[in-house]
This record gives C-alpha cells, structure tokens and sequence, in this order.
C-alpha cells in the first residue's frame, strides 16, 4: 500500500512538472514568435524602404535623361517634374523635379534634382537629392574622338579652355616655348607620347620640361580617362526634326518634303504663314552667306542668310532669309527665276535661338539635306547649320570659302547671345583664297559615333595645307569636336611652313548654351547624393 501511494504522488509531480515545463515552453515560443514577427516587420519595412530608395534614384536618372532632351535648347528650359507609377506587378512609384538650375562661369550647368520614391503597399517614403553637371559638346575647346595615331599638339598652339583625346595623343614640345600648349584641363584615354625640340626626340614622361607643355603642370593632365563617343545619329536627326516640325521626336528618318527648296513650317518657305513654329529646313546642294546690319536693302537689328544655288542637285532659286530681331519677324523671299513678282512672306517669331522681348525663344535649327558652302560674313543671333551625319548617310560636307576674315559673330562679349554650331561628317576650308589667316567663330562637330575605328572619317580639315606656302593663322573661336584631326598645315621645328598655323580662343559661352539643337556628350556627372530619410 505504502509503494503504490509513492508512485502515484511521484507520477502527480511528473505531471505538473510536465505542466509547467510546457507552459515555459509555450511562453518561450510564444516570445520567439514574438521576436520574429517583429523581426519579419522590420525587414518587410526594410524591404519597402530599400524599393521607395531605389525609386527615388530611378527619378533621378530619369529625369537626366529628360534634362538631356533639354540641354540644347535656348536658356536651359528645366523639365517638368515627373511622376511616374510603376506598372503591376511592381508596386513603386516615384516623383522627380528640378529644383534649382546654375549656369556657372566656367561654362558648365548645375541641376538639382529632388526625387521622391514610394512603395505603393506600405506607403513607405525615401527621399533623395543630386546634384548633376552636364557637358554639352562646345563644352570642349578641342574634342577627338578616334585613334588615327596622328593627333599631334604642338608648341606654337594654345588650348585655353579643355581638351579631350580619345585616341594616341603625341605632344610636341620645343624648349624654350613662348607659351605652353595647355592652359585647361587635358583628358585622355591613353599615355600621350612626349616629344621635344626641332629634332623631334622622344621624351619619357618623367622627364617632359612642363612648363612648355601645361601651364598647370602634370595636374592638368588626366590620363586614363574614361573613352567619349560622338554623336549618335539619333543626334543628328532630331536636329532635322527640330528644322522640319518643330520639334527633335521625328529621329528615324530625315524628313521627305518632295521637290528641292527651302521650306518653314513643313511647307514651302514661301507659301507658309502665322507665327514661326519650326527652324529652316532646306533639300539639295546650296551656297550660303551669312550678314548683319547693311545687307543690300537690309539694315538694322538683323541677320540676313543669302541662299543660293550651287552645283547639281540644288535648289531651284536663290533666297534671302531676313531675321529682324527689332521687329520680331522672319521674312523670307525668292530672289531669282520667279517667273512674275517675287514671293516674299513674312512671319512671325525670329528664326533664331536668340531670345527676343515678350516672346520665347525661336528655334535656331537649321538643317540641308545636301552639301553647304559656307561664305565669309557675320552672324548675329544663335543658330546651327547641320547636314546629315551617319552611318548611311554621311557624303554631304560642309566648305568654308576661306576668304578672310571669316565667319565672324557680331559680339563676342561675355552677355553675347550671338553663337552658331555647324555639324558634318566632313568640314572643310578652301584655304587657297588667303594667306591673311581665317578665323571662325562657333563650334564644329565632325563625325558619328560608330565610324571608328577604322579612323579614316569624320575630320575638319584644309584643302590646300600642302600647298607650299603659309596661309596665315586660323583661329578658331570656340571649339572643335572631330573623329580624327585633319590637316591643316605641314610644320616644321614650330614653324608653320604650308597651310595654316592654329589658334585656339575658348567661348565659355557654347558650354554654358549650346547652339540650337546641337547635342550634348554622353558624360554626365552626378556629382553629389543626398539621402534624405523618409
């Protein structure tokens, strides 16, 4: 009797220490449960915080992408914000504006973006800002793209604003030198090959005397630098969109008016009407000279652009573009083969980048789907003259009939808005008209990305650079951009012995406002983040 009670006390202790041990067990899961929903909460919350953060850097980029749409035209209209919802089943939103917008003196452009992401679920928030800074291709006093093996700077040049080089860079200095060639930054992709004196020795880097070379010495060279490429011909189409419709979304193909001639408004330049809405779009082969002020009947606060026939495949008659920036009108008018009176019409709005009282801004873009010759005159107001430029089209050129002084702005003070771009995969200047010198103000573009290698295209050079002679000094004010360097005169112990010596003056102004419809690098910086929490 005594046995069995002690057993069966022993299995009533068993049972309510079983008791208590499950109860210890279900509080301590029920705390591990506990933890990890909490745990499971915040990683859901990290979770939504890490998809608003990443919709809020998309914004950013997106609205790049929209500032890059935007760089080229007159006064650096800012986008308008974006709000963009993501499509199911993605649950993320964002929204991005430009907040604040800098033109600085050293030409370059400053956004601030502000951009806000959402996960749509949670309504979680993730804020952002960035500062961007654009380069726009006339940002850059000299700019070559390909690898020829033959791009030589040399002593007895002066680059005051950047200079980039995609290819083999040689440098060839003399000792002592009047000045250094460099007074800018210098980026490059490779180590430049350094030469010295009349004899041309090779100079290792260690040894380059840096002050006939860059007057900032070795720092003003970035070697290595990450490769830049032309244009694409996306690019250039748009600015026959800008010329033809008014606008840079037609880019898959250049605009087919039909009969040879000049055209406003997509019609016929001299049967359109109302208020200027597009640039100067002109089909077939043309001479053009550019002037301001006394311009035959002409006076005044004006730009006038004589176009004319030239060669085959042109175009029917000769024409005067008359730009009266007083009056705020364009007037064009038939000069030859009229048949009768002469047609002459006149529009409202200024064919011109140039911002006139009371009104936007007119659009500069001129486009020829043909070759241009390019006469010695004076240019008053903000434009580009573009001829096609890509992989299937690309044998029209742009010549400069070399007769000095040259394609000159009428101001070139620093509150100037007078510019002009010209835009071809060739360039040229018939040099054999002076021996004055020749000096052209603006920014040149030669070639298209995708052209090299092989280098062979895509140049800015002068007809007659061997012909036994010197021709005086070409100064270029603005800059140049090309595939590879042409020839431009033949040099020998830093004297210019046939063709052209070279001058370079830098135009902070093409880097801070491009011409009219001319395209921008495919370098941008985002050169601070700001997380900005919730």
């Amino acid at each position: 009797m005594t046995h069995k009670a002690t057993t069966k006390n022993q299995r009533g202790v068993a049972l309510i220490t079983a008791l208590l041990m499950t109860i210890v067990f279900l509080v301590l899961i029920g705390a591990l449960m506990a933890q990890m929903i909490g745990e499971l909460q915040d990683v859901g919350a990290h979770s939504n915080s890490a998809i608003a953060l990443n919709a809020a850097y998309a914004g950013v980029e997106n609205m790049v992408l929209q500032i890059e749409e935007n760089a080229s035209g007159p006064g650096h209209i800012s986008p308008a914000p974006i709000n963009y919802t993501y499509p199911s089943p993605s649950h993320a939103s964002y929204a991005s504006t430009v907040t604040s917008t800098w033109n600085t003196s050293g030409g370059l452009v400053y956004y601030q973006i502000s951009s806000t992401g959402t996960e749509t679920n949670s309504g979680q928030t993730r804020s952002v800002t960035a500062l961007v800074r654009s380069f726009p291709y006339s940002y850059y006093e000299q700019f070559t793209a390909g690898n020829s093996g033959s791009v030589f700077y040399v002593s007895g040049e002066k680059f005051d604003g950047p200079v980039y080089n995609g290819g083999t860079m040689n440098v060839w200095y003399q000792n002592p030198s009047a000045n250094p060639i460099f007074n800018n930054t210098v980026a490059t992709t490779t180590m430049p090959n350094f030469y010295q004196g009349a004899g041309m020795s090779s100079v290792t880097y260690a040894n380059v005397i840096w002050g006939d070379v860059a007057s900032q010495g070795s720092t003003a060279l970035q070697i290595g630098a990450n490769p830049m490429q032309l244009p694409t011909f996306e690019s250039n189409l748009a600015v026959a969109s800008e010329a033809y419709y008014g606008d840079s979304t037609h880019i898959s193909n250049l605009p087919t008016p039909g009969a040879n001639g000049l055209y406003v408004n997509g019609v016929t330049a001299t049967s359109g009407s109302g208020a200027l809405a597009t640039g100067l779009y002109i089909q077939g082969n043309v001479k053009v000279t550019p002037c301001s002020g006394t311009c035959g009947s002409y006076t005044g606060n004006n730009e006038v652009w004589t176009i004319q026939p030239t060669g085959a495949n042109t175009i029917p008659a000769a024409y005067t573009v008359a730009i009266d920036f007083s009056a705020n009108t364009t007037t064009v008018t038939q000069t030859t083969n009229c048949g009768g009176p002469c047609a002459s019409v006149t529009y409202s709005g200024v064919l011109s980048g140039q911002p006139s009282a009371g009104t936007t801004a007119g659009n500069g873009a001129i486009f020829v789907d043909g070759s241009v010759t390019l006469n010695s005159g004076t240019v008053h107001g903000d434009y580009s003259l573009t001829v096609p430029d890509y992989t299937t089209n690309h044998a029209q050129t742009i010549t400069l009939q070399g007769s000095a002084p040259g394609v000159l702005y009428k101001d070139q003070s620093p509150t100037s808005t007078d510019e002009l771009g010209i835009w071809a995969n060739d360039i040229k200047i018939n040099g054999s008209n002076t021996s004055t010198g020749y000096e052209f103000d603006g920014s040149i573009i030669t070639g298209y990305y995708g052209e090299c290698p092989p280098c062979t295209d895509g140049t800015f050079s002068n007809n007659s650079y061997n012909n036994g002679s010197p021709q005086g000094t070409f100064t270029f004010y603005g800059g140049l951009i090309q595939n590879i360097n042409g020839a431009m005169g033949i040099s020998s112990g830093g004297t210019t012995t046939s063709g052209f010596d070279r001058k370079y003056k830098y135009d902070a102004r093409l880097a801070a406002n491009p011409p009219p419809g001319f395209p921008i690098t495919n370098r941008y910086d985002i050169i601070a983040w700001l997380d900005e929490g919730q």
